[in-house]
């Protein structure tokens, strides 16, 4: 037990003081979305398709394909912009 103390001892110094409050956080939020769309994304590669395939032709003709793929990447940017944005205090 002493040696997981010494361990975490450094990094709670790091974390933020509200850090309790994480799920607040739209940047935790949008992480938390990449990472289940880009999850699905490898554990179901066809759904994607079949996704792709249920959609009406008008609505597909907004999308370009290509943009699909780019989803996770595009929540990355988001959640960069995320933490940079300034966030109303939460209350705890």
């Amino acid at each position: 037990m002493t040696l997981l103390r010494r361990w975490w001892a450094p990094v709670r110094a790091r974390l933020i003081d509200d850090v309790r409050l994480w799920w607040r956080f739209w940047s935790m939020r949008l992480a938390a979305l990449g990472a289940i769309v880009t999850a699905s994304a490898q554990w179901f590669p066809d759904a994607l398709s079949a996704a792709w395939n249920a959609m009406p032709y008008d609505m597909r003709a907004y999308l370009p394909a290509p943009l699909l793929h780019s989803i996770p990447a595009i929540l990355f940017v988001a959640v960069m912009v995320a933490r940079m944005v300034a966030q109303k205090k939460s209350d705890a």
